[in-house]
This record gives structure tokens, C-alpha cells and sequence, in this order.
């Protein structure tokens, strides 16, 4: 399926989905440093630069669209003003093009945002959001919190999905969760129970008044036994934690913790990547004596489901008009860098919601 990325970052939506089958046709990202990585790793794909200054008609015909559109109104770290700030309100920039591309064919619009969009506007800011989907014509729409450590990597990142079907009722197919996914529990359910209590996600809307509620999830913590094995939940062994004490007690899954007497480059060997975040649900635990080490690039790049070193080049792009045109390849910095993933959206998660795209299409 073909597919547009609006807010498209570094490609976190655009690399999963690619692995997932999909084809993008067209990308917009403001910041510039972002875009350059973009034109690096997706050549020859159109890539603009200001949502505001896009039109429908400036893009190509597509099956769906992603939007991770800006978190800072959002985020219980920043003002909470609420979609109706300047950076998080350019949502309504994207339902404006989705009208647009509706009468082309557009299918599915799938949104990415920070959980803080389930309190933000006093409660209000999904509705709103479901409401502006409903006003451009979806027929179904559906949400799910799902949390990056889930899908095989070492960080725990919850994230809010929303789902639009234009031309169906898909979104219990796209987002329902696998009984195989890694770390989440089966659901327990009873004859004529409508409550699933070990999954996540919001009450599914639509024109037809459709209301499904769910509560918050049943989620098993790793911890360390008196045999130094970590456990994610009775009955479900996660490999031993590294440098783990006998009876420790932690969760440093967004930092490295090694020997005092080690040193990064030695903790971290010649690839200066931990060896924690080399194996899925690995981490590396802090003992007596302990310090801790700022994460690299490239360790912030695996927990993010990247592949080494994508953000370590970029293109220098220049702007022309509306959009960015890619000159030589040139070197990138750590401080772009980290600030790159910590916007990205989770590759491995993109991947599997792609997957369950696919299939819900076919």
C-alpha cells in the first residue's frame, strides 16, 4: 500500500511500514537537521517542508497517512495547552489534507502521540481529535496505548495510536494485540464480559454510537529473583539481567549501568554499544559501586528500533519553495542526533501496526 508521512521525523513511521510492505510516496518535516536524514535514507521519495504551506494537491494519490503530529501542547512536561496550541494544533494541519486526499481514494489516517494526550484539554483532547476524524468522514475510528518495551527493545515508551477508516470498520483488526506479542499477558475473559482488563486502549466510536470501554493494563515489571533470573510475570523467565546483584532490585532501561571500575568504551566494547541492548529485554543493572553513563547515539538509535547509524549521516538540504532539495551527503552530530530519536516513533512498533494494516486491506 502507498502511504504520505506527514511530521515524518527521522522515517520511525516510514522505515517500519516500509518493512512492513508498504511504499511511501511523500514526507513533510519541518526541522531541518530531520530532513536531511529523511532525504538521506529515503531518496527520490518528495519531501516537503511546512504542513501549513501543503496542499492535497501538491501530493500524490496514497492508500494511507501517517501523522505523529508535535507532542510539546501535549506532554505533562510541557505548558498543556492543549490542541489548541501553536505546535500541537497542527493536528487540524493534517485533518485539512485528509479531506482533501479522502476524494482521492486516502483509506486509513494513523496518528502517534504521547500518552498525555488522554488528559490534556481537562480529558477533552481525544474527543476532539475523534470528533475532527468523524467530521472528515471517517467511519470508524479506534485508539490503543501500546508501550515500545513490548516490541523488542530495552525502553519502556507508551504511546497513543489513533485509527481512522474511511472506507470500513478496521480498527479492532489493526489495533488488536497479538496473543504472541512479546510480554502482554493473554486477555482473561469471561462469557458476555465487556471489559479487557490486560490491554489498553480507549472506548471505539463511531457514527453509529458504538462504545467500547477498557481499562488500564496488567503490565508485569521485570525483576531479579534470588537466582539473579528476571522474571516479566508468573510463569514467564526474561534472559538474566545483565551485571545483576543476586536480589537486586531496578529498572534502568533508559540508562547504562556498569562497574565503576570499567569505563564506557570498556562496558560498551568496540562498537560502543552496550552489550545490554543487544538482546531483547536485557538490561544492565546497578550494583554496589556503580556508575552511569550517558547513553550514544547509537544505543539511542537500537532503542528506538533503528538500525546502527541511521542518523549518523544526513543530506545537506536546501530549501526551494516548499520543498527541501538534497545536496551531498555530510556528517551529523551527537546533539541532533539524540534530540532525533527522542522524537522518533518507535520503528518495531510502526513495523507491527503496519503489518496489521496490510492485512486489514487485503
Amino acid at each position: 500500500m502507498k502511504f504520505i508521512s506527514l511530521f515524518a521525523g527521522v522515517g520511525g513511521f516510514d522505515l517500519g511500514m516500509t518493512r512492513a510492505g508498504h511504499e511511501c510516496v511523500a514526507m513533510v518535516e519541518y526541522d531541518k537537521a530531520a530532513a536531511g536524514v529523511l532525504a538521506h535514507r529515503f531518496p527520490g521519495v518528495p519531501l516537503f517542508c511546512d504542513v501549513r504551506n501543503v496542499s492535497a494537491d501538491d501530493l500524490p494519490d496514497a492508500d494511507f497517512l501517517t501523522y505523529g503530529f508535535p507532542c510539546q501542547d501535549l506532554s505533562v512536561a510541557g505548558k498543556r495547552e492543549g490542541l489548541d496550541g501553536d505546535r500541537s494544533g497542527l493536528f487540524f494541519e493534517a485533518t485539512r489534507l485528509i479531506r482533501g486526499l479522502r476524494k482521492r481514494g486516502l483509506q486509513l489516517a494513523l496518528a502517534e502521540n504521547v500518552a498525555g494526550l488522554l488528559s490534556a484539554d481537562n480529558g477533552g483532547a481525544l474527543a476532539r481529535c475523534v470528533r475532527e476524524l468523524l467530521d472528515c468522514g471517517a467511519r470508524d475510528v479506534g485508539w490503543r496505548t501500546l508501550d515500545s518495551q513490548w516490541f523488542r527493545v530495552a525502553q519502556r515508551r507508551r504511546r497513543v495510536f489513533l485509527v481512522a477508516d474511511f472506507a470500513g470498520e478496521r480498527c479492532d483488526e489493526i489495533l488488536a494485540l497479538a496473543e504472541s506479542l512479546q510480554g502482554h499477558p493473554a486477555p482473561i475473559r469471561e462469557a458476555g464480559e465487556r471489559v479487557a482488563p490486560t490491554v489498553t486502549g480507549g472506548a471505539r466510536l463511531s457514527r453509529a454510537g458504538n462504545e467500547r470501554a477498557e481499562c488500564e493494563p496488567l503490565i508485569f515489571q521485570p525483576r531479579i529473583g534470588r537466582n539473579g533470573r528476571g522474571y516479566a510475570g508468573p510463569g514467564e523467565p526474561v534472559p538474566a539481567m545483565i551485571g545483576a546483584d543476586a536480589g537486586a532490585t531496578s529498572d534502568m532501561r533508559t540508562c547504562i549501568a556498569f562497574p565503576a571500575q570499567m569505563s564506557a568504551t570498556q562496558c560498551a566494547g568496540e562498537s560502543d554499544v552496550s552489550p545490554c541492548l543487544s538482546v531483547s529485554h536485557e538490561v544492565a543493572m546497578a550494583g554496589e559501586g556503580a556508575t552511569v553513563r550517558r547513553l550514544t547515539p547509537t544505543e539511542c538509535e537500537r532503542l528506538q528500533g533503528f538500525p546502527d547509524g541511521w542518523t549518523a549521516e544526513r543530506r545537506n538540504v536546501t530549501l526551494t519553495g516548499n520543498r527541501w532539495i538534497a545536496g551531498d551527503v555530510e556528517p551529523q552530530s551527537d546533539l541532533p542526533r539524540y534530540k532525533q530519536m527522542g522524537n522518533a516513533v518507535t520503528v518495531n512498533v510502526a513495523e507491527w501496526i503496519g503489518q496489521k494494516i496490510l492485512g486489514a486491506m487485503r
